[in-house]
Protein backbone atom coordinates (compact mmCIF):
# COMPACT_ATOMS: atom_id res chain seq x y z
CA UNK A 1 0.00 0.00 0.00
CA UNK A 2 2.64 2.44 0.64
CA UNK A 3 4.17 2.54 -2.41
CA UNK A 4 1.37 2.94 -4.54
CA UNK A 5 -1.20 5.07 -2.08
CA UNK A 6 1.42 8.14 -2.00
CA UNK A 7 1.16 8.65 -5.48
CA UNK A 8 -2.97 8.62 -5.50
CA UNK A 9 -3.20 10.46 -2.39
CA UNK A 10 -1.34 13.56 -4.24
CA UNK A 11 -4.01 13.47 -6.87
CA UNK A 12 -6.03 14.42 -3.79
CA UNK A 13 -7.78 18.22 -4.83
CA UNK A 14 -10.56 19.29 -2.12
CA UNK A 15 -12.52 22.05 -3.88
CA UNK A 16 -12.25 23.56 -6.60
CA UNK A 17 -12.42 27.31 -4.93
CA UNK A 18 -12.63 28.50 -1.79
CA UNK A 19 -11.40 32.47 -0.51
CA UNK A 20 -8.77 31.81 2.80
CA UNK A 21 -10.38 31.36 5.95
CA UNK A 22 -9.36 34.07 8.47
CA UNK A 23 -10.67 33.55 11.82
CA UNK A 24 -12.81 36.22 13.93
CA UNK A 25 -9.66 36.79 16.10
CA UNK A 26 -7.50 37.60 13.39
CA UNK A 27 -9.68 40.09 11.65
CA UNK A 28 -10.54 41.95 14.95
CA UNK A 29 -6.55 42.49 15.17
CA UNK A 30 -6.34 42.66 11.74
CA UNK A 31 -9.24 45.77 12.31
CA UNK A 32 -7.74 47.13 15.43
CA UNK A 33 -4.12 47.66 14.05
CA UNK A 34 -5.52 49.47 10.83
CA UNK A 35 -7.52 51.54 12.40
CA UNK A 36 -5.06 52.35 14.74
CA UNK A 37 -2.60 53.31 11.79
CA UNK A 38 -5.52 55.19 9.99
CA UNK A 39 -6.14 56.91 13.19
CA UNK A 40 -2.35 58.04 13.67
CA UNK A 41 -1.55 59.05 9.94
CA UNK A 42 -5.13 61.32 10.17
CA UNK A 43 -4.41 62.91 13.11
CA UNK A 44 -0.58 63.99 11.82
CA UNK A 45 -1.55 64.56 7.98
CA UNK A 46 -4.73 65.98 7.78
CA UNK A 47 -5.68 69.24 9.85
CA UNK A 48 -8.67 68.24 11.29
CA UNK A 49 -9.61 66.96 15.11
CA UNK A 50 -8.82 64.09 17.12
CA UNK A 51 -12.18 62.92 16.41
CA UNK A 52 -12.37 63.29 12.90
CA UNK A 53 -9.57 61.38 12.33
CA UNK A 54 -10.71 58.52 14.34
CA UNK A 55 -13.90 58.70 12.15
CA UNK A 56 -12.36 58.64 9.01
CA UNK A 57 -10.49 55.60 10.36
CA UNK A 58 -12.98 54.03 11.28
CA UNK A 59 -14.95 54.53 7.29
CA UNK A 60 -11.80 53.19 5.94
CA UNK A 61 -11.69 49.83 7.90
CA UNK A 62 -15.19 48.92 7.71
CA UNK A 63 -14.55 49.15 4.21
CA UNK A 64 -12.67 46.45 4.13
CA UNK A 65 -15.30 44.10 4.75
CA UNK A 66 -17.29 45.70 1.85
CA UNK A 67 -14.24 45.04 -0.17
CA UNK A 68 -14.36 41.17 1.24
CA UNK A 69 -18.03 41.11 0.07
CA UNK A 70 -17.31 42.74 -3.45
CA UNK A 71 -14.36 40.43 -3.94
CA UNK A 72 -16.54 37.15 -4.05
CA UNK A 73 -19.38 39.40 -5.62
CA UNK A 74 -16.59 39.56 -8.24
CA UNK A 75 -16.42 36.02 -8.17
CA UNK A 76 -19.94 35.41 -8.18
CA UNK A 77 -20.17 37.67 -11.48
CA UNK A 78 -17.66 36.19 -13.83
CA UNK A 79 -18.96 32.36 -12.65
CA UNK A 80 -22.29 33.31 -13.68
CA UNK A 81 -21.07 35.40 -16.95
CA UNK A 82 -18.92 31.79 -17.97
CA UNK A 83 -21.96 29.64 -16.85
CA UNK A 84 -19.53 27.69 -14.69
CA UNK A 85 -21.80 25.91 -12.10
CA UNK A 86 -22.21 27.54 -8.86
CA UNK A 87 -23.33 25.43 -5.99
CA UNK A 88 -22.86 27.39 -2.96
CA UNK A 89 -21.92 31.27 -1.26
CA UNK A 90 -21.16 32.09 1.61
CA UNK A 91 -20.68 35.73 2.13
CA UNK A 92 -20.30 36.78 6.20
CA UNK A 93 -17.36 39.22 6.43
CA UNK A 94 -18.44 39.44 10.10
CA UNK A 95 -18.27 36.21 11.33
CA UNK A 96 -15.57 33.07 11.39
CA UNK A 97 -17.46 31.52 8.15
CA UNK A 98 -14.82 31.53 5.48
CA UNK A 99 -15.83 33.78 2.74
CA UNK A 100 -16.90 31.41 -0.43
CA UNK A 101 -18.11 31.32 -4.05
CA UNK A 102 -18.20 27.23 -4.66
CA UNK A 103 -18.21 26.44 -8.18
CA UNK A 104 -18.13 22.81 -9.25
CA UNK A 105 -16.95 22.65 -12.99
CA UNK A 106 -16.77 19.48 -15.16
CA UNK A 107 -13.18 18.77 -15.77
CA UNK A 108 -13.89 18.02 -19.60
CA UNK A 109 -15.76 21.49 -19.86
CA UNK A 110 -14.96 23.52 -23.17
CA UNK A 111 -12.22 26.26 -22.69
CA UNK A 112 -11.65 25.15 -18.90
CA UNK A 113 -8.65 27.00 -18.02
CA UNK A 114 -9.28 30.29 -19.60
CA UNK A 115 -12.59 30.30 -17.66
CA UNK A 116 -10.97 29.37 -14.33
CA UNK A 117 -8.63 31.97 -14.85
CA UNK A 118 -10.95 34.63 -15.42
CA UNK A 119 -12.96 33.22 -12.83
CA UNK A 120 -9.98 33.53 -9.93
CA UNK A 121 -9.39 37.03 -11.43
CA UNK A 122 -12.86 38.17 -10.72
CA UNK A 123 -12.28 38.92 -7.46
CA UNK A 124 -8.93 40.53 -7.07
CA UNK A 125 -9.77 43.02 -10.24
CA UNK A 126 -13.18 43.68 -9.21
CA UNK A 127 -11.16 45.04 -5.52
CA UNK A 128 -8.79 46.70 -8.25
CA UNK A 129 -11.50 48.45 -10.12
CA UNK A 130 -13.03 49.43 -7.04
CA UNK A 131 -9.88 51.54 -5.71
CA UNK A 132 -9.39 52.96 -9.13
CA UNK A 133 -13.00 54.38 -8.61
CA UNK A 134 -12.40 55.16 -4.94
CA UNK A 135 -9.13 57.13 -6.17
CA UNK A 136 -10.86 58.96 -8.89
CA UNK A 137 -13.73 59.82 -6.37
CA UNK A 138 -11.21 61.93 -4.39
CA UNK A 139 -11.31 64.92 -6.95
CA UNK A 140 -14.54 65.72 -6.71
CA UNK A 141 -13.86 66.12 -3.15
CA UNK A 142 -12.59 69.58 -1.43
CA UNK A 143 -12.96 68.30 2.19
CA UNK A 144 -9.04 66.99 3.19
CA UNK A 145 -10.81 64.48 5.70
CA UNK A 146 -13.00 63.29 3.01
CA UNK A 147 -10.44 62.66 0.51
CA UNK A 148 -8.10 60.72 2.90
CA UNK A 149 -11.07 58.65 3.73
CA UNK A 150 -11.56 57.92 0.53
CA UNK A 151 -7.95 57.44 -0.73
CA UNK A 152 -7.71 54.97 2.56
CA UNK A 153 -10.65 52.85 1.32
CA UNK A 154 -8.89 53.17 -2.17
CA UNK A 155 -5.57 51.28 -0.68
CA UNK A 156 -7.50 48.80 1.32
CA UNK A 157 -9.12 47.73 -1.68
CA UNK A 158 -5.66 47.64 -4.18
CA UNK A 159 -3.88 45.80 -1.04
CA UNK A 160 -6.99 43.25 -0.70
CA UNK A 161 -6.55 42.47 -4.66
CA UNK A 162 -2.90 42.90 -4.99
CA UNK A 163 -2.60 40.46 -1.71
CA UNK A 164 -5.18 37.83 -3.43
CA UNK A 165 -3.15 37.76 -6.67
CA UNK A 166 0.46 36.89 -4.79
CA UNK A 167 0.55 32.84 -4.93
CA UNK A 168 0.26 31.57 -1.41
CA UNK A 169 0.72 28.43 -0.13
CA UNK A 170 -2.68 27.46 0.55
CA UNK A 171 -4.78 25.58 -2.16
CA UNK A 172 -7.45 28.27 -1.91
CA UNK A 173 -5.23 31.00 -3.00
CA UNK A 174 -6.26 32.45 -6.16
CA UNK A 175 -3.17 33.57 -7.48
CA UNK A 176 -1.73 29.63 -6.32
CA UNK A 177 -4.84 28.61 -8.61
CA UNK A 178 -4.18 31.25 -11.13
CA UNK A 179 -0.35 30.09 -11.89
CA UNK A 180 -1.81 26.60 -11.94
CA UNK A 181 -4.82 27.47 -14.78
CA UNK A 182 -2.45 29.57 -16.86
CA UNK A 183 1.26 26.75 -16.88
CA UNK A 184 -0.55 23.12 -15.46
CA UNK A 185 -3.81 22.99 -16.96
CA UNK A 186 -3.39 19.38 -18.15
CA UNK A 187 -2.26 18.51 -14.65
CA UNK A 188 -4.78 20.74 -13.17
CA UNK A 189 -7.70 19.13 -14.82
CA UNK A 190 -6.27 15.60 -13.56
CA UNK A 191 -6.41 17.48 -9.96
CA UNK A 192 -10.12 18.12 -10.09
CA UNK A 193 -11.06 15.60 -11.73
CA UNK A 194 -9.18 13.25 -9.13
CA UNK A 195 -10.75 15.13 -6.50
CA UNK A 196 -14.46 14.68 -7.72
CA UNK A 197 -13.63 10.61 -7.98
CA UNK A 198 -12.56 11.02 -4.47
CA UNK A 199 -15.75 12.41 -3.19
CA UNK A 200 -17.30 9.03 -5.34
CA UNK A 201 -15.12 6.95 -3.63
CA UNK A 202 -15.64 8.79 0.50
CA UNK A 203 -19.26 8.55 -0.29
CA UNK A 204 -19.03 4.61 -1.28
CA UNK A 205 -16.86 4.34 2.45
CA UNK A 206 -19.40 5.74 4.35
CA UNK A 207 -22.11 3.68 3.22
CA UNK A 208 -19.89 0.57 4.12
CA UNK A 209 -18.82 2.02 7.54
CA UNK A 210 -19.78 -0.14 10.63
CA UNK A 211 -19.68 1.30 14.21
CA UNK A 212 -19.77 5.06 13.69
CA UNK A 213 -19.09 7.06 16.83
CA UNK A 214 -19.00 10.68 17.88
CA UNK A 215 -16.34 12.99 16.79
CA UNK A 216 -15.59 13.60 20.64
CA UNK A 217 -14.84 9.83 20.93
CA UNK A 218 -12.36 9.73 18.07
CA UNK A 219 -8.43 9.22 18.34
CA UNK A 220 -5.93 8.39 16.93
CA UNK A 221 -5.64 4.95 14.92
CA UNK A 222 -1.97 4.48 15.86
CA UNK A 223 -3.01 3.97 19.31
CA UNK A 224 -6.56 3.05 19.44
CA UNK A 225 -5.63 -0.48 19.24
CA UNK A 226 -8.15 -2.06 21.78
CA UNK A 227 -11.08 -0.34 20.20
CA UNK A 228 -10.70 -1.18 16.47
CA UNK A 229 -14.16 0.41 15.59
CA UNK A 230 -12.71 3.82 16.87
CA UNK A 231 -9.77 3.44 14.97
CA UNK A 232 -11.84 3.04 11.93
CA UNK A 233 -14.00 5.80 12.94
CA UNK A 234 -10.90 8.04 13.09
CA UNK A 235 -9.14 6.98 10.21
CA UNK A 236 -12.03 8.08 8.14
CA UNK A 237 -11.86 11.22 9.52
CA UNK A 238 -8.84 11.44 8.72
CA UNK A 239 -9.15 10.59 5.45
CA UNK A 240 -12.40 12.74 4.47
CA UNK A 241 -10.27 16.02 5.73
CA UNK A 242 -7.20 14.73 4.09
CA UNK A 243 -6.01 18.56 3.57
CA UNK A 244 -5.12 18.69 6.89
CA UNK A 245 -3.08 15.54 7.39
CA UNK A 246 -0.09 14.56 5.84
CA UNK A 247 0.29 11.59 3.03
CA UNK A 248 2.55 9.70 5.61
CA UNK A 249 0.35 10.22 8.23
CA UNK A 250 -2.34 8.40 6.56
CA UNK A 251 -0.50 5.88 4.88
CA UNK A 252 1.04 4.78 8.28
CA UNK A 253 -2.45 4.32 9.71
CA UNK A 254 -4.01 2.55 7.07
CA UNK A 255 -1.06 0.33 7.18
CA UNK A 256 -1.79 -0.19 10.81
CA UNK A 257 -5.29 -0.48 10.55
CA UNK A 258 -4.64 -3.25 8.10
CA UNK A 259 -2.52 -4.76 10.95
CA UNK A 260 -5.07 -4.25 13.23
CA UNK A 261 -7.68 -6.16 11.06
CA UNK A 262 -5.07 -9.33 10.66
CA UNK A 263 -4.72 -9.83 14.66
CA UNK A 264 -5.96 -12.37 16.46
CA UNK A 265 -7.47 -10.75 18.81
CA UNK A 266 -9.55 -8.38 16.93
CA UNK A 267 -13.26 -8.95 16.53
CA UNK A 268 -14.01 -10.67 13.36
CA UNK A 269 -16.77 -8.02 12.36
CA UNK A 270 -14.34 -5.30 13.36
CA UNK A 271 -11.61 -6.66 11.19
CA UNK A 272 -13.93 -7.30 8.23
CA UNK A 273 -14.88 -3.39 8.60
CA UNK A 274 -11.24 -2.68 8.74
CA UNK A 275 -11.18 -4.99 5.32
CA UNK A 276 -14.04 -3.73 3.96
CA UNK A 277 -12.94 0.06 4.21
CA UNK A 278 -9.69 -0.47 3.22
CA UNK A 279 -10.31 -2.69 -0.20
CA UNK A 280 -12.79 -0.55 -1.47
CA UNK A 281 -10.84 2.71 -0.62
CA UNK A 282 -7.58 1.40 -1.98
CA UNK A 283 -9.09 -0.78 -4.85
CA UNK A 284 -11.33 1.96 -6.07
CA UNK A 285 -8.40 3.85 -6.20
CA UNK A 286 -5.97 1.07 -8.36
CA UNK A 287 -9.20 0.96 -11.03
CA UNK A 288 -8.46 5.17 -11.34
CA UNK A 289 -4.70 4.75 -11.57
CA UNK A 290 -4.70 2.10 -14.27
CA UNK A 291 -8.09 2.97 -16.16
CA UNK A 292 -7.11 7.34 -16.26
CA UNK A 293 -3.28 7.14 -15.17
CA UNK A 294 -2.11 3.99 -17.71
CA UNK A 295 -0.52 2.98 -14.49
CA UNK A 296 -1.09 -1.03 -13.75
CA UNK A 297 -1.34 -2.30 -10.22
CA UNK A 298 2.08 -4.05 -8.54
CA UNK A 299 1.70 -7.44 -7.83
CA UNK A 300 2.33 -6.81 -3.94
CA UNK A 301 -0.14 -4.19 -3.87
CA UNK A 302 -2.95 -6.73 -5.42
CA UNK A 303 -1.66 -9.15 -2.80
CA UNK A 304 -2.30 -6.80 -0.18
CA UNK A 305 -6.06 -6.13 -1.38
CA UNK A 306 -6.92 -9.87 -1.88
CA UNK A 307 -5.98 -10.32 1.29
CA UNK A 308 -8.04 -7.95 2.58
CA UNK A 309 -11.16 -8.65 0.39
CA UNK A 310 -11.01 -12.38 1.46
CA UNK A 311 -10.52 -11.44 5.39
CA UNK A 312 -14.02 -9.42 5.02
CA UNK A 313 -15.92 -11.54 2.56
CA UNK A 314 -15.43 -14.95 4.67
CA UNK A 315 -16.76 -12.74 7.63
CA UNK A 316 -19.67 -11.63 5.57
CA UNK A 317 -20.11 -13.17 2.55
CA UNK A 318 -23.80 -12.15 2.48
CA UNK A 319 -23.11 -8.24 2.69
CA UNK A 320 -23.14 -6.05 -0.30
CA UNK A 321 -20.26 -4.74 1.02
CA UNK A 322 -18.17 -7.56 1.30
CA UNK A 323 -19.09 -8.82 -2.44
CA UNK A 324 -18.09 -5.17 -3.64
CA UNK A 325 -15.05 -5.52 -1.71
CA UNK A 326 -14.46 -8.84 -3.16
CA UNK A 327 -15.18 -7.79 -6.74
CA UNK A 328 -12.72 -5.72 -6.58
CA UNK A 329 -10.29 -8.02 -5.81
CA UNK A 330 -11.10 -10.51 -8.49
CA UNK A 331 -10.73 -7.50 -11.20
CA UNK A 332 -7.34 -6.57 -9.65
CA UNK A 333 -6.52 -10.22 -10.23
CA UNK A 334 -7.79 -10.76 -13.65
CA UNK A 335 -10.95 -13.00 -12.53
CA UNK A 336 -13.39 -10.75 -14.25
CA UNK A 337 -16.38 -14.40 -14.29
CA UNK A 338 -15.53 -14.53 -10.45
CA UNK A 339 -16.06 -10.78 -10.39
CA UNK A 340 -19.49 -10.36 -11.97
CA UNK A 341 -21.03 -13.46 -10.22
CA UNK A 342 -20.63 -11.90 -6.52
CA UNK A 343 -22.81 -8.67 -8.67
CA UNK A 344 -25.26 -10.81 -9.96
CA UNK A 345 -27.86 -10.41 -7.02
CA UNK A 346 -27.81 -6.96 -6.52
CA UNK A 347 -31.07 -5.44 -4.99
CA UNK A 348 -31.76 -1.97 -5.45
CA UNK A 349 -35.07 -1.97 -3.48
CA UNK A 350 -32.79 -3.77 -0.32
CA UNK A 351 -29.35 -2.59 -0.44
CA UNK A 352 -28.09 1.11 -0.37
CA UNK A 353 -28.31 3.37 -3.39
CA UNK A 354 -24.53 4.35 -3.23
CA UNK A 355 -23.33 0.56 -2.96
CA UNK A 356 -25.80 -0.74 -5.33
CA UNK A 357 -24.61 2.14 -7.93
CA UNK A 358 -21.06 1.27 -7.86
CA UNK A 359 -21.82 -2.91 -7.32
CA UNK A 360 -23.47 -1.78 -11.27
CA UNK A 361 -20.25 0.19 -12.39
CA UNK A 362 -18.01 -3.10 -10.82
CA UNK A 363 -20.34 -5.22 -12.58
CA UNK A 364 -19.90 -3.71 -15.82
CA UNK A 365 -16.10 -3.44 -15.86
CA UNK A 366 -16.42 -7.83 -15.16
CA UNK A 367 -18.54 -7.75 -18.27
CA UNK A 368 -16.20 -5.33 -20.34
CA UNK A 369 -13.34 -7.71 -19.98
CA UNK A 370 -15.78 -10.70 -20.74
CA UNK A 371 -16.58 -8.27 -24.20
CA UNK A 372 -20.02 -8.15 -23.11
CA UNK A 373 -20.47 -4.39 -23.87
CA UNK A 374 -23.83 -4.38 -24.38
CA UNK A 375 -24.56 -5.78 -20.80
CA UNK A 376 -21.58 -3.14 -19.77
CA UNK A 377 -23.51 0.20 -20.82
CA UNK A 378 -27.31 -1.57 -19.79
CA UNK A 379 -25.65 -1.72 -16.29
CA UNK A 380 -24.12 2.24 -16.77
CA UNK A 381 -27.18 3.02 -16.85
CA UNK A 382 -28.88 1.11 -14.32
CA UNK A 383 -25.97 3.03 -12.11
CA UNK A 384 -27.71 6.43 -13.11
CA UNK A 385 -25.77 9.42 -12.90
CA UNK A 386 -24.73 9.97 -9.22
CA UNK A 387 -20.93 8.47 -10.26
CA UNK A 388 -20.15 10.29 -13.01
CA UNK A 389 -16.51 9.99 -12.31
CA UNK A 390 -16.36 6.25 -11.58
CA UNK A 391 -18.49 5.61 -14.98
CA UNK A 392 -16.07 7.41 -16.53
CA UNK A 393 -13.45 4.94 -15.20
CA UNK A 394 -15.79 2.52 -17.01
CA UNK A 395 -15.37 3.73 -20.00
CA UNK A 396 -12.01 4.10 -20.43
CA UNK A 397 -11.71 0.63 -19.31
CA UNK A 398 -13.98 -0.47 -21.75
CA UNK A 399 -11.91 1.47 -24.62
CA UNK A 400 -8.46 0.24 -23.72
CA UNK A 401 -8.96 -3.04 -23.09
CA UNK A 402 -8.93 -4.08 -26.88
CA UNK A 403 -5.56 -2.16 -26.39
CA UNK A 404 -3.78 -3.49 -23.57
CA UNK A 405 -4.44 -5.33 -20.19
CA UNK A 406 -4.70 -2.35 -17.16
CA UNK A 407 -3.79 -4.70 -13.93
CA UNK A 408 -0.99 -6.57 -13.42
CA UNK A 409 -2.21 -10.33 -12.50
CA UNK A 410 -1.73 -12.07 -9.01
CA UNK A 411 -2.55 -15.75 -7.65
CA UNK A 412 -5.73 -15.61 -5.69
CA UNK A 413 -7.42 -18.76 -4.58
CA UNK A 414 -11.45 -19.12 -5.83
CA UNK A 415 -13.97 -18.17 -3.21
Amino acid sequence: MRRAYGKYLGLYFVQPYYLPVTSPRRRLVAASILLLLEAVAFALLVTESVTGALAAAGFTCVSLWAHLVLHEFGHLIVAKLLRLPVIAVRIAPFTGWRNEVWIRPAPSATALPLRMVLFYLGGPMTNLLTAAVLGTATASTSTPLTRAALLGAALVAALLGMANLIPGKSPRSDGRNLLRWLFAPTATRAALQAGYYQEEVTRTLQTIARGKVGDHRLGNPVRDGNDPRLALAAFQQRWSTGHTQSAADLIADAERLAALARADSTDPAAAAAIAQVLTVQFGLWYLYAAAVNGSPVEHQEVLEISELAQLAFHAQPHMLSARVAMSLAHLLNQQPKHARSLLLDIRPSVDPPDLFSVAFLLRAIAECYLGNHADADTLIRAAGGDYQQLTQVVTAIQAAHAVRPLFAPAPMADT
